[in-house]
């Protein structure tokens, strides 16, 4: 496979037989597959990576998700993450990891580079533009997963709200909530362990979502994870777009997050119907401030038996400062911050001019998960099904073996 590519007016980018864009577990996977079928970094494929350093998403995550609270860290092919220390940040552990593989690898990931905008001028070529300059390759691996492009869902009277606000994507650290009255959104993992980290610096959280909780008491065993994982798949071949984490896998029911319930932390207190200068309006916790209605079918199921283990919950419930209003259920509270745990849309934004969306808002793709029949030589990693880290790992070689198969 050769490198050279002279027509113009591409002369003056930078070609190669494929290129991967993204460098998180996805993209690596896929770039170590290539290494191990014989094709030369720098010379027969590229990666390019919008972050400054190894580590993808992960190099953002705030410090106090230790490694051990993570969800799992899928090892990257052929190079085990061993024994890490669970007690460290898992920033600092897998950004440490990824910069290992890609050495060991010889990568030489491009970075930082953003992808501006992937179009296709003729048949089996993209052209890749970046803030780097372009590129053209002969298939493309996209692995730009969702952290930059956070959800924050609109509600009436957000835009008046005039206390801070923070996301998954750029909160930091606890400290900057303590003593806080804090309104947690979302009803995702993000969102319980955020309430769990800030118990240790405030008595006042409120937990709020779109949805009822979905609690889940199955073990997150691999065989699970398959059944997950073809929900997924049937969706995405579908061309749906994907739907959230948790409305597919729901939240981990353990004793863990049931000693938070029981403690009154992890309880949910209804839905947003708007905001104001300092106030959030709940339709749930009226007309007194102090009614807790359902917590999802698991729990609430648990709570009719008499479960021991919840026995404290309703006394160890905050009853929230404010008043009702004219609406039944509906409470005004204060709020100080808002702390949204709402999630991420695929950052597929760069793929737009190869018209790949279908009518149902999401991506068209292969039984096999990552080939995008719409744009044949374009694959999909890091979406749908393969959004988790083993997921990904799997995708990442699904999609490389496929990549050279269409070079051939």
């Amino acid at each position: 496979m050769s490198s050279n590519h002279s027509t113009t007016p591409f002369a003056t980018a930078n070609h190669f037989n494929i290129v991967v864009i993204g460098a998180g577990q996805a993209g690596l996977s896929a770039a170590g597959t290539l290494h191990r079928r014989g094709l030369v970094p720098g010379k027969d494929f590229a990666v390019l990576d919008a972050n400054d350093g190894p580590g993808g998403a992960w190099r953002h995550r705030w410090n106090d998700l230790t490694l051990g609270r993570a969800h799992g860290i899928h090892d990257l092919p052929g190079f085990p993450l061993e024994n890490p220390d669970t007690w460290r940040p898992a920033s600092q552990v897998v950004s440490e990891y990824y910069g290992a593989y890609e050495a060991h690898l010889g990568l030489d990931v491009i970075r930082p580079a953003t992808v501006q905008a992937v179009t296709q001028p003729r048949d089996e070529l993209f052209y890749i533009d970046t803030d780097l300059g372009a590129f053209t390759a002969n298939a493309v691996i996209n692995a730009t997963g969702t952290w930059d492009t956070p959800n924050i869902p609109h509600y009436p009277g957000l835009e008046h709200f005039t206390g801070p606000q923070w996301h998954t994507k750029t909160f930091r650290d606890v400290e900057d909530f303590r003593n806080q009255r804090v309104l947690v959104v979302g009803g995702g993992a993000s969102s319980t362990q955020f309430l769990m980290m800030l118990d240790d610096v405030t008595d006042h959280t409120i937990w709020v979502s779109r949805s009822l909780p979905r609690w889940n008491p199955e073990h997150f065993d691999p065989q699970w994870g398959r059944k997950v994982e073809h929900r997924v798949t049937t969706l995405v071949t579908a061309g749906k777009a994907p739907r959230s984490v948790v409305s597919n896998t729901g939240l981990a029911l353990n004793s863990e997050s049931l000693d938070y319930i029981n403690r009154g932390v992890l309880v949910f207190r209804g839905f947003i119907d708007s905001f104001g200068r300092d106030h959030v309006t709940i339709n749930g916790p009226g007309p007194d401030g102090a009614t807790i209605n359902s917590q999802g079918q698991a729990v609430d199921d648990l709570l009719r038996a008499g479960d021991p283990r919840l026995a404290d919950m309703h006394r160890n419930t905050e009853i929230l400062p404010g008043h009702g209003t004219n609406i039944d259920h509906q409470w005004v509270t204060p709020i100080d911050s808002i702390l949204w745990g709402t999630g991420f849309h695929h950052s597929l934004g760069h793929l737009d001019p190869l018209d790949i969306r279908s009518e149902h808002g999401g991506v068209v793709v292969h039984d096999d998960g990552v080939t995008v029949p719409a744009a044949p030589g374009v694959f999909l990693v890091g979406y749908g099904a393969s959004a988790s880290t083993i997921g990904a790992t799997r995708a990442g070689r699904k999609a490389a073996v496929a990549a050279i198969q269409h070079l051939d």
